[in-house]
């Protein structure tokens, strides 16, 4: 039975729209067009038809129908599960730049250890020195004129100054002031302070020193000098962050295939048809996230309860990151509370469809304070996991991808952090010590530039480069939403910090503009007493 639509019509109207139809998917065409009237099986012949010529190749074959209508029969809450995928820190692949070359690569596997070498220490500091450097000498003010062919320079327009970057090697018996790229870093002496890039290092009188942008300098930050050579030692007039490239502008750059961590979006075919569903499905989706939620307080239970029923008509993706107790306990007592709390969600009927990331937190069971950390032990988790079948246990920090989106989840007292080990801060009193901090990170393309307890070989979950599209940060601090390079970083603040309980639930795609692009949106929420 062939229905409202023959075989002859169905085979044309591929032919016209430049696809050829085979046998076998001609018979699951029709099977799918007998069961609807003239007019339902038109427009269902056409979504079809419309969506092969989206995908690679011009044959429809059995396989890649049946890929389609998959994809055309799934409903929102489909396409939503379907678009989220985790990574954790240690499944992160590396981006490596070849300076020599000049060239990208994303090294997918590898043997890697938590106890590096020697050598990975020092790879691990060159791959974030080579990583920035690439980056500043795109910029138009490092950039050298064009020249014409009488020797003159292109533009005399003294708007369009450049400079150029000199490698502490060559500063050897120059004279004049100069412009470096270079980390700070401790000298053999307390107090004293050297630039070292790929080639050597210089010591550095920073007596008079001034900060050319907003935000903190530490050690082992990565900045632009402005300075001259005198008796051996590199006297700072200016310095600061490195310029910071905006997410877009790097992919742009780099390319899809060396950018895509995911292995999900690796052509440009794959992210419009990602885009299109995005725009379609994306607005649906919803995280709250909540950061310092400690289970041994009642007072916090009590209130997670009140939380979970409010959005039980919802169902959003919930982040809930440590410390999960605010009194030391051991293993056993760890296990109990996160019983207790697979209990609350049975209660309130969240346990079996309800979506749950745990973000480990500085004081919790594992390791301390070197990163990046790997999740919850499984010997206190694993009835939680049994009993909430939907919970993920990430490492701090972890990525999500949502659609086209990607979000870095990090537990960190950060600000405060950078506070405490800066060598030059800004004295504006315009900005929050928060937006400083901010700005530190995002320049220098990394989550912790300032601390060198880092597992040297997984350095690379740590960077920030390409920048993702949002940042969400559980710090010990005030909530706070602030834009930076086109990249949201939002602090829900610490639920467990007195009778107010703050959350934020953040919508990654909020509303889609007429030209195709996104918007986020974020509400800071507290339930109160």
């Amino acid at each position: 039975m062939e229905g409202a639509l023959n075989r002859r019509r169905v085979t044309r109207s591929f032919k016209t729209r430049g696809l050829t139809l085979h046998s076998s998917a001609l018979e699951g065409v029709m099977s799918v067009l007998a069961r609807e009237n003239q007019k339902e099986a038109e427009l269902i012949l056409r979504a079809i038809i419309e969506a092969c010529k989206l995908r690679e190749g011009r044959i429809v074959t059995q396989e890649l129908l049946a890929n389609v209508i998959s994809d055309l029969t799934r409903n929102a809450k489909d396409v939503n599960d379907e678009s989220m995928q985790l990574l954790n820190a240690f499944e992160t692949p590396r981006l490596q730049y070849d300076s020599m070359r000049k060239q990208f690569c994303l090294h997918l596997h590898g043997a890697k250890s938590l106890f590096g070498e020697a050598n990975d220490k020092v790879d691990m500091f060159a791959q974030r020195f080579a990583l920035i450097r690439q980056r500043i000498l795109k910029q138009d003010i490092f950039r050298p004129k064009l020249v014409t062919a009488d020797g003159r320079q292109a533009s005399s327009d003294p708007r369009h100054v450049t400079h150029s970057l000199t490698t502490i090697e060559s500063l050897l018996g120059r004279s004049g002031v100069r412009f470096m790229l270079g980390m700070l870093i401790q000298g053999i002496e307390e107090g004293q302070y050297c630039l070292e890039d790929h080639t050597a290092q210089v010591p550095l009188d920073m007596s008079d020193a001034q900060l050319l942008t907003e935000g903190i300098l530490t050690q082992y930050c990565v900045v632009l000098v402005e300075g001259e050579m005198i008796d051996g030692i590199l006297l700072v007039h200016r310095m600061g962050n490195p310029i910071v490239e905006n997410r877009r502008e790097s992919i742009q750059d780099i390319g899809l295939q060396s950018t895509d961590i995911f292995q999900s979006i690796a052509t440009q075919i794959q992210l419009e048809d990602i885009r299109r569903q995005e725009a379609l499905h994306g607005p649906d989706g919803m995280i709250v996230i909540l950061s310092n939620v400690h289970l041994d307080r009642p007072y916090v239970m009590d209130k997670l309860r009140t939380l979970f029923e409010g959005f039980s008509d919802v169902n959003p993706i919930y982040v809930l990151m440590g410390n999960f107790l605010f009194n030391s306990a051991d293993n056993k007592e760890f296990l109990a509370y996160m019983d207790e709390l697979a209990i609350l969600m049975e209660d309130v009927n969240v346990a079996q469809e309800g979506r749950f990331l745990f973000v480990p937190g500085p004081n919790d069971p594992g390791f301390s304070d070197v990163l990046p950390r790997p999740p919850l032990p499984k010997c206190v988790t694993r009835n939680f996991r049994q009993r909430v079948p939907h919970s993920t246990f990430g490492t701090n920090p972890c990525r999500l991808r949502y659609f086209s989106k990607e979000l870095v989840f990090f537990r960190k007292n950060l600000t405060s952090e950078l506070q405490r080990s800066a060598l030059f801060r800004t004295t504006k009193n315009d900005s929050t010590p928060s937006q400083h901090a901010i700005k530190t990170v995002l320049d220098q393309g990394h989550l912790c530039p300032h601390q060198p307890a880092v597992f040297w070989q997984y350095d690379h979950a740590l960077r920030l480069y390409p920048l993702p599209d949002a940042i969400l940060l559980g710090e010990s601090t005030e909530q706070y939403y602030e834009t930076y390079a086109e990249c949201d970083v939002i602090n829900p603040g610490p639920c467990a910090s007195g009778s107010a309980f703050p959350f934020v639930v953040y919508r990654p795609v909020a509303s889609v503009e007429v030209d195709g692009s996104t918007k986020s949106d974020v509400e800071f929420s507290q339930i109160a007493e």
